[in-house]
C-alpha cells in the first residue's frame, strides 16, 4: 500500500466518521480534515478531480465552521433580553406599512419575527410591541403551531423574519438557541398572564 492509498483510506474513514457526529461544530471539523485527506490523496495520486473537488469544498466547509462558531460564541455572550439578535445574520428583512395585519389569530405560525422599528399591537391581548421584542414565536412552539393573536402594525414597521423551517435547522446546529427561545416564549407566557391577573381576568366567570 503507498502513501496514496493510505490517505485514501484516511479520508473514506474521516467520511464514515461524519455520520456519527450529531453537532455542527465535530461535523464541519471532520469535514474540514476529509478535505484535506482527499486533496493530499488526489494529488498523490494524480487524482485531479479528487483534488479540485475537495479544493472548493474546503474553503465552504471552513466559512460554514466560523458561521457556526460565531452565532454559538454570541449566545454564550448573549444576555436573556438581547440574545435573539445573534440569529439576525439569519434573518431577512420585511417592512410593513401603518394598519398592515402581519398574521391573524389562528393561522399557521411560520414565521417568528423581530421588530426592529416601529410598534405592533397584539389585538386580542391588548398589547404593544416595541423595537427589540419578538412576535410570533409563541405560536411557533404551539402544539397545534397556529397564531395566538392578531399582531396589527401601529406604524410603519421594520422586522426581521425567520421561518419555521430554517429556525429549526438553527436549533438542531445549536441546541442552545433552543433554550434560549424556550426562555423568550416562558417570559411572554408569564408577562399575559400577568396582566390577565391585573384585569381581573383569571376566574373562571369572569370573561375579558
Amino acid at each position: 500500500m503507498n502513501l496514496a492509498e493510505i490517505f485514501g483510506y484516511f479520508a473514506a474513514g474521516l467520511v464514515l466518521a461524519t455520520f456519527s457526529m450529531r453537532t455542527m461544530l465535530p461535523l464541519r471539523i471532520l469535514g474540514i480534515s476529509s478535505n484535506l485527506a482527499f486533496m493530499t490523496y488526489g494529488y498523490l495520486g494524480g487524482l485531479l478531480p479528487v483534488f479540485v473537488l475537495h479544493a472548493i469544498l474546503l474553503p465552504l466547509n471552513v466559512y460554514r465552521f466560523f458561521e457556526m462558531y460565531r452565532l454559538i460564541r454570541e449566545f454564550r455572550g448573549a444576555d436573556s433580553s438581547h440574545g435573539l439578535d445573534a440569529l439576525l445574520p439569519f434573518m431577512q428583512p420585511v417592512s410593513f406599512a401603518a394598519g398592515t395585519t402581519i398574521f391573524r389569530a389562528g393561522e399557521p405560525a411560520n414565521d417568528m419575527y423581530l421588530l426592529t422599528s416601529g410598534g405592533v399591537r397584539l389585538e386580542e391581548f391588548d398589547v404593544d410591541i416595541g423595537p427589540g421584542e419578538t412576535i410570533g414565536e409563541v405560536g411557533m412552539f404551539a402544539p397545534d403551531m397556529l397564531r395566538m393573536a392578531t399582531a396589527v402594525c401601529r406604524e410603519d414597521c421594520r422586522l426581521q423574519r425567520i421561518s419555521r423551517e430554517h429556525l429549526r435547522e438553527l436549533v438542531f446546529e445549536n441546541p442552545q438557541i433552543g433554550f434560549h427561545l424556550i426562555g423568550v416564549v416562558t417570559a411572554r407566557l408569564l408577562e399575559d398572564v400577568r396582566m390577565m391577573e391585573r384585569r381581573g381576568c383569571m376566574g373562571p366567570d369572569q370573561i375579558c
